[in-house]
């Protein structure tokens, strides 16, 4: 029963890295691709969102285009 609790407690560990990490990069700005706008998402939308290095799939909410957009580098 104890390694129940103990495997419990580190997959919570591990969501709650993983969501305080994807709270950071929220803070960033992102860049459309096809219309070249900034933009701030919730960081809800990226913590299940596609992505590979710098790029995510995103929603951009002024063209609506579902595409890679890219984090901006600061």
């Amino acid at each position: 029963m104890g390694w129940v609790i103990v495997t419990l407690i580190v997959i919570a560990a591990a969501f709650i890295c993983c969501v305080l990490y994807v709270k950071q990069i929220a803070k960033h700005k992102f860049i459309c691709k096809e219309c070249s706008k900034e933009f701030n998402v919730n960081w809800r939308m990226i913590l299940f969102a596609m992505h590979y290095e710098n790029q995510y799939e995103i929603r951009c909410p002024h063209c609506g285009h579902v595409g890679c957009t890219v984090k901006e580098s600061e």
